[in-house]
């Protein structure tokens, strides 16, 4: 018996939206913040499908528990902003990941989106699997992967699984794990300084000083282009936490749950049109 179920879904009768220009080496990452609003996800979805192919095959890959079980919202919305079809492949077992069922899926897709009621669930089922290395290479195809909420977490090879809410960093208030590894510069927090979580992305950048932290609010998307230029859309802000200049720390030094000293970071808030250049470090006005 397979041990994941997915729906097909269609909807028919689209305009043409424009394609991704042909010399792009690498699809979009989409780290997107938990839905706030009923209407939250309209504009970044619109945004999503304008640079696809007409009527994009879309599979929203899944890893819940039965009782945080997604609805079927997400599918009739990406369905009516703009998506041909849509299916639903729901990770139950890391066997579901190596299934052939579950990779024709990912072949045939056009756009990914990652969703889970947390990073861990989703990351034990995919790490080291077929599936994993499948979507490492159909993004570097040029086939666009959102991620939701704690989905957009597992986008990073540094996944921030989890952490105590609060302004101040401290040991042992956040978790890191391997991610899927789509993007090895940056470590993604879906609560965002709204959420008051900003000590967790600050200690996860302590740990590991060579990535950039970005934490993302609710209703808010970082599309991040081949050209690894961030564009903000949304509702909200992204708070892009710079640790290149880092200056002294004490993390070596600090005992458990003790606050963490970190000096020396740039911090950076974008809203809906702004752009940050991750190769530079630098916003482009």
């Amino acid at each position: 018996m397979v041990g994941f179920g997915f729906r097909f879904i269609t909807k028919r009768n689209f305009a043409l939206p424009a394609r991704l220009a042909p010399d792009q080496s690498r699809g979009y990452l989409i780290p997107i913040g938990t839905q706030a609003r009923p209407d939250g996800y309209t504009e970044i979805f619109r945004r999503i499908f304008a640079m696809l192919a007409q009527r994009p095959q879309v599979v929203v890959l899944t890893a819940h528990t039965h009782s945080e079980a997604p609805s079927e919202e997400l599918e009739g919305t990406l369905l009516t902003l703009g998506a041909g079809q849509v299916q639903r492949l729901a990770l139950v077992n890391r066997s579901d990941s190596d299934h052939a069922s579950a990779l024709a899926l990912i072949e045939r897709a056009e756009l990914v989106v990652l969703s889970a009621d947390q990073p861990l669930r989703l990351s034990t089922l995919l790490g080291g699997t077929q599936l994993a290395r499948l979507l490492r290479r159909r993004n570097a195809d040029g086939v666009a992967v959102a991620g939701i909420g704690p989905g957009a977490a597992i986008l990073a090879e540094h996944m921030l699984a989890g952490g105590a809410h609060g302004p101040t960093p401290r040991m042992g208030s956040v978790t890191l794990a391997p991610g899927l590894g789509l993007s090895n510069r940056l470590v993604i927090d879906q609560g965002g300084a709204g959420a008051d979580r900003l000590g967790r992305l600050l200690a996860a950048l302590a740990l590991n000083p060579f990535a950039l932290g970005i934490g993302i609010d609710p209703d808010t998307a970082a599309f991040i282009g081949p050209d690894n230029v961030v564009d903000v859309v949304g509702h909200g802000g992204i708070t892009v936490v710079d640790p290149s200049d880092v200056g002294h720390s004490n993390v070596a030094e600090v005992g458990p749950s003790g606050p963490i000293s970190i000096t020396n970071l740039r911090v950076h808030v974008l809203v809906h049109g702004s752009r940050y250049d991750l190769d530079f470090r630098r916003s482009i006005t």
